[in-house]
C-alpha cells in the first residue's frame, strides 16, 4: 500500500513542514478570531470571575470599549447563552454590541464552561438564573457602567433567565430575548422595553411559546395582549415607547432554534433596539448590518481544524522514532470491501445509528423511573449522546462477529486479515502493543490539549463553530475525562472494527490517494445516516410545519438539534483514526486518540446541569 514511503521517505522534512504549517495556521486564525472580537484594538476583551450569590464562582467574558471609564460611564448589558453552550456561543451578538459602544458582560452560566457546578435543583440556596442575577449585579457595580443604563439579553433558556431577571426588576432597562417567548405575566411596562427575536421553524415553538404556527397565531396569543399596548400588532413593529420603558416589537426570523443566536437580522434587530433604549455613544455606532462576527466564527473553525489536523504529520513523526517504531504496520491485504458489500453493511450500521433516539428515550426513562444515573454521571447531555454510542456500537460488534463467521467458513477471513487480532488463529490483542499506543496517544492528546490551552488563555478564544467543541478544562470537567474516556474508547475502538475492518476499500496506487478514498468513505458512512435522520426531523418541518421529533418538554428535539454537532465532532476525527490505522495497520492508536479528544470536546463544552423539561 505504498505506507513504506512515509517511513522511509525521500524528504523526511516534509512531515515537519507540514506539523509547523498547521500550527502557524491554527495560530493565526487565532490571532484574527481575537483581532475581531476586540474589533482590532477598539474593545478590551478580559476573563473575570466572580462568586455568585450561594458562592459558586461564575466566569465571564467582559467587552469594553475603549475610551470608557468612570468619568465617561456607558451602557451595559448581561449575555446569557443557551441550555446547551457557553459564553463563546453568545459572541455574535457581545462582540456587535461592544463595538457600538455598550459594556457586556457574556457569562459561562453555572454548569457552563468555567463556570462552577450548580448542584441539587432542590437545594437551598440553588440559582435558578445559573448566575444571571448575580451577574446583572457585577454589571452595575462596574464603575465604567452606567447603572441606569443597563439590559439584558439571552438566547433560548439564557433568554429564559434574563426574562425572569427583567420582569422581577425595573432597574433591567431594556431586554432582548431570541429563541424564547415572553409570558402572560409579562405587561405592558414589564419587563421594560422587550424585544423579542424567533424563528419561524423554531422546533421548541411549542414549549416556548404554546402555539403550533409562530407566524400566525403568536401575534394574537394571550402572551402578546397581556405585554402589549394595542391588539393585533404586526411583526417587525415597534409598539409603546423606550423613555416609559413601554416599548414592544416583535421580530420573526425564517430559521430554526440553532441559528437564531448567529443571525445578522436578528442581532440587527436587537443592536437597534438596545440603541434606543440605553443610548450608546454616537461616536462608537456602526450600522448594524456591518457586521464581523461571522469572521471569528470561521476563524475559530479553521484553528481547530488546523490544531487537531496537526496530529496526522506529528503522529507520523513520532511513529518515524526508534522508541514508537515498533507500532509500524502494514494493512493486510487478504481483505477488500466491495463496492456493494460496502454499501450493504453501511446501510445496515446506518439502521443501528438510527436508534439515536430510541436508545436515549431508553435511558431517561431507565433514569426517571428507576435510579437516578446523574448522580454518577452529571453530564445528562453527554450521557445521551455515549449511551447510543456504545450501545449501538456493541450491536454492531455482535453482527460483525457473524458475518466474520461466515466468511471464516466460507474462505477463510480472520480477525488478524482485517487487524483487529494480533493472532492469525483467534481473536488476541497484544497488550504491549496497545499499551505503546496508548502512551503515544497520550503524547498526541496531551500537545493537542496544551496547543489549545495555551493560545485560549493568551487571545481568550477557543476551538468553536456555531456549537462551542473544545476549551480548557476545569478541574471539575478533568475528572468527567477521566469518567466518561473509558466509554467512548469502547465505542471507538468498535467504530475502528467497522470502519477500518470490515468495511475497509481497495486501497489505491498512493499512501496519499489511499487515505484520501478512506477517509471519504469512513466518513460518509457514519455522517450520511444521520443526515438523513436530520432530514426526516427538518423537511416536514420546512414543507408542513411538522416537528417530527419533540419529546417531553423539547427532549429529543434538544438531542435531535445535538447531531448537527456530532456531525461535525465525525467529520473531524474520523480522519484521524483512519490515518493512524493506515501506518499501524491496527485500530487501536485511532480509537485511543479519538476517544481522548471527543471526550476533551464533549466534556470541556456539554452541560452539567438537569435538562429542563
Amino acid at each position: 500500500m505504498n505506507t513504506e514511503e512515509l517511513f522511509k521517505p525521500k524528504r523526511p522534512a516534509v512531515a515537519w513542514i507540514v506539523f509547523f504549517a498547521c500550527l502557524l495556521l491554527a495560530f493565526a486564525a487565532f490571532v484574527v478570531a481575537s483581532l475581531v472580537q476586540r474589533d482590532f484594538g477598539k474593545v478590551d476583551v478580559s476573563n473575570v470571575t466572580y462568586p455568585n450569590a450561594n458562592g459558586i464562582p461564575n466566569r465571564a467574558k467582559l467587552f469594553v470599549p475603549q475610551g470608557v471609564s468612570a468619568a465617561k460611564p456607558a451602557p451595559g448589558v448581561v449575555y446569557i447563552h443557551g441550555y446547551q453552550n457557553n459564553r463563546e456561543t453568545s459572541d455574535a451578538y457581545s462582540l456587535e454590541m461592544a463595538r457600538r459602544g455598550f459594556v457586556v458582560v457574556e457569562i459561562d452560566a453555572i454548569g457552563r464552561g468555567n463556570s462552577g457546578e450548580p448542584g441539587d435543583v432542590n437545594a437551598p440556596g440553588f440559582d435558578p438564573t445559573y448566575g444571571g442575577r448575580t451577574s446583572f449585579e457585577y454589571l452595575k457595580s462596574l464603575p465604567f457602567v452606567d447603572p441606569q443604563r443597563v439590559g439584558m439579553m439571552g438566547h433560548s433558556l439564557g433568554a429564559e433567565m434574563a426574562y425572569s431577571i427583567a420582569l422581577a426588576d425595573p432597574g433591567v432597562k431594556a431586554l432582548s430575548v431570541s429563541g424564547f417567548a415572553y409570558k402572560t405575566d409579562a405587561t405592558t411596562d414589564m419587563p421594560r422595553n422587550m424585544l423579542m427575536i424567533y424563528g419561524q421553524y423554531d422546533e421548541y415553538r411549542k414549549r416556548m411559546t404554546g402555539v403550533n404556527n409562530v407566524q400566525t397565531e403568536w401575534m394574537t396569543s394571550p402572551q402578546t395582549a397581556a405585554a402589549f399596548p394595542v391588539s393585533n400588532p404586526d411583526f417587525g413593529t415597534v409598539y409603546g415607547d423606550f423613555d416609559l420603558g413601554t416599548a414592544r416589537q416583535v421580530v420573526l426570523l425564517s430559521t430554526i432554534h440553532l441559528f437564531e443566536s448567529h443571525s445578522r437580522t436578528g442581532i440587527a434587530a436587537a443592536l437597534d433596539w438596545m440603541r434606543s433604549a440605553l443610548h450608546p455613544d454616537a461616536a462608537y455606532w456602526v450600522d448594524p448590518n456591518r457586521q464581523i462576527w461571522e469572521v471569528k466564527e470561521w476563524a475559530t473553525l479553521v484553528a481547530m481544524l488546523a490544531g487537531i489536523g496537526s496530529l496526522l504529520p506529528l503522529g507520523l513523526i513520532l511513529l518515524r522514532s526508534r522508541f514508537f517504531c515498533s507500532l509500524q504496520g502494514q494493512v493486510s491485504t487478504v481483505y477488500a470491501c466491495t463496492r456493494r458489500e460496502f454499501f450493504k453493511h453501511a446501510a445496515i450500521n446506518g439502521l443501528l445509528m438510527w436508534l439515536y433516539l430510541p436508545l436515549i428515550f431508553m435511558l431517561f426513562g431507565l433514569h426517571v423511573y428507576v435510579v437516578k444515573i446523574d448522580k454518577a454521571f452529571p453530564m445528562m447531555m453527554v450521557n445521551g449522546t455515549v449511551w447510543w454510542f456504545v450501545v449501538m456500537n456493541i450491536i454492531g460488534f455482535f453482527i460483525l462477529r457473524g458475518w466474520l463467521k461466515r466468511r471464516n467458513k466460507k474462505d477463510g477471513l480472520t480477525w488478524a486479515d482485517l487487524g483487529i487480532s494480533f493472532d492469525e488463529s483467534r481473536f488476541k490483542i497484544c497488550w504491549k502493543v496497545v499499551g505503546k499506543s496508548a502512551l503515544l496517544a497520550a503524547i498526541l492528546f496531551a500537545f493537542a490539549y496544551l496547543f489549545e490551552h495555551v493560545l485560549e488563555q493568551v487571545f481568550i478564544v477557543d476551538y468553536r463553530f456555531l456549537f462551542p467543541f473544545a476549551s480548557d478544562l476545569t478541574p471539575y470537567r478533568l475528572v468527567m475525562w477521566l469518567l466518561y474516556f473509558p466509554f467512548l474508547l469502547v465505542g471507538f475502538t468498535l467504530t475502528g472494527y467497522f470502519l477500518n475492518g470490515q468495511l475497509r476499500l481497495p486501497a489505491r496506487k498512493t499512501w496519499w490517494q489511499t487515505f484520501l478514498s478512506w477517509s471519504v468513505s469512513n466518513t460518509l458512512a457514519l455522517v450520511v445516516p444521520l443526515v438523513v435522520f436530520l432530514l426526516f426531523q427538518y423537511v416536514p418541518l420546512f414543507t408542513a410545519g411538522i416537528i417530527p421529533f419533540v419529546g417531553p418538554g423539547g427532549v429529543l428535539a434538544n438531542f435531535t438539534m445535538s447531531l448537527f454537532h456530532i456531525i461535525i465532532v465525525l467529520i473531524i476525527v474520523t480522519p484521524l483514526s483512519t490515518w493512524f490505522f493506515q501506518l499501524t495497520g491496527r485500530p487501536y492508536l485511532g480509537a485511543l486518540i479519538n476517544a481522548a479528544l471527543v471526550t476533551w470536546m464533549f466534556v470541556s463544552s456539554q452541560v452539567i446541569a438537569a435538562i429542563p423539561v
